[in-house]
């Protein structure tokens, strides 16, 4: 089982995106990135950030000015100081970001970073994240129906062989599954808890590595984070926290701490 965060030391200005776990943790490796998508623009995903360390890149949206959603394994054992986040640039680490430090962080009390039930995390940024190409997204409150056509977007690996992520913002449009499907097919290898939620064009479309805490979106909410998957474009689909599911307890932490 493979988080779709990246862990490689940066290059100059290499930064940011995806997840990780599993009932069996010693025996799998899991990953995530945009697999068969297409080069995009931050123009038209302004609610996209990319969430960076000095090691990882992962990515996240912003649901208000100055709160960013992301996947709690993208900040799990770290410090709010590792943390710069950066939005308004199509290009990993900009030219061009509106760049910001965290000054808060929470990750879900019952958030388990074996098996990434309820991999969710919430950050507070030092100021407003305001500019060009800045928006902010509302979080769902209803789950996406099957076979609907969803987007993913990130910095993630292009392809399921390579650690090199993208330098430019890709898209994957991917179909989401019901829940029977993704539980059938993770069956034996990963339980598929309350706050997990399949999506992906088996072999073909998928996210993958640096994509981590990205966005899933359904007509213009976010509906989904980035989390895990065994391998990219794979036998087997993409696993995205449900947003429906942690909604309440992310907005309950900004209301308490804005």
């Amino acid at each position: 089982m493979i988080d779709r965060c990246l862990a490689t030391l940066f290059l100059v200005l290499i930064l940011v995106f995806l997840s990780a776990s599993d009932a069996h943790p010693d025996s799998v490796e899991m990953q995530p990135r945009i697999i068969g998508g297409y080069v995009s623009s931050i123009k038209e995903e302004k609610y996209l950030v990319q969430v960076t360390t000095a090691e990882e890149l992962c990515g996240g949206s912003l649901i208000k000015p100055r709160w960013v959603i992301t996947a709690a394994h993208c900040v799990y054992n770290k410090t709010k100081d590792d943390f710069k986040v950066y939005g308004g640039a199509s290009n990993q680490g900009g030219p061009y970001a509106i760049i910001r430090t965290v000054d808060f962080m929470a990750i879900r009390p019952d958030f388990n970073h074996k098996t990434l039930n309820m991999d969710v995390a919430a950050l507070r940024l030092s100021s407003d994240m305001i500019g060009a190409n800045i928006e902010t997204i509302a979080l769902a409150a209803q789950s996406v129906p099957a076979r609907a056509v969803v987007k993913v977007s990130g910095w993630g690996a292009l392809n399921a062989d390579t650690s090199e992520t993208a330098m430019r913002v890709h898209s994957v449009l991917v179909p989401m599954w019901s829940r029977a499907s993704c539980v059938s097919a993770f069956r034996g290898k990963h339980r598929i808890t309350r706050s997990m939620v399949c999506a992906a064009k088996l072999y073909k479309r998928d996210s993958c590595d640096g994509d981590s805490g990205g966005p899933l979106v359904y007509r213009g909410q976010l509906a989904g984070i980035v989390s895990f998957g065994y391998g990219c474009a794979s036998a087997l689909p993409g696993i995205y926290t449900s947003v429906p599911v942690i909604r309440k307890w992310f907005l309950r932490v900004v209301e308490e701490h804005s």
